[in-house]
């Protein structure tokens, strides 16, 4: 059973589940990050060999954190791990969310 968000708004009851990934996303890129991570080490040398490298790891690193993000939420919310933006004006993040963005859907 995936792990749904209840939000209240007012008398209004919310439900926010994580978002669904395409798998062609995660098969199409990890081969191209490998490619990126592999190719300074084959003949002839790229002319900027780190820049490869760089590219490489940061794409699995995108993948890696777009995939775990919503898996491990959850789990985090479970066990009490879980902070505020500092940078916030507001002291509820989530009914501010909410409030935002159901100005927007009713203009």
């Amino acid at each position: 059973m995936p792990f749904v968000v209840k939000l209240t708004y007012g008398k209004h009851l919310m439900a926010i589940g994580p978002r669904p990934l395409a798998p062609l996303l995660f098969f199409g890129l990890v081969p191209i990050a490998l490619w990126f991570i592999i190719r300074p080490l084959l003949d002839p040398l790229p002319a900027i060999p780190a820049l490869y490298s760089c590219f490489g790891l940061s794409t699995l690193a995108f993948l890696a954190t777009l995939y775990l993000v919503p898996t491990l939420g959850p789990i985090f919310m479970k066990a009490n791990l879980k902070g505020r933006d500092l940078l916030k004006s507001y002291r509820n993040d989530i009914e501010m969310l909410v409030a935002i963005s159901i100005r927007r859907i009713s203009s």
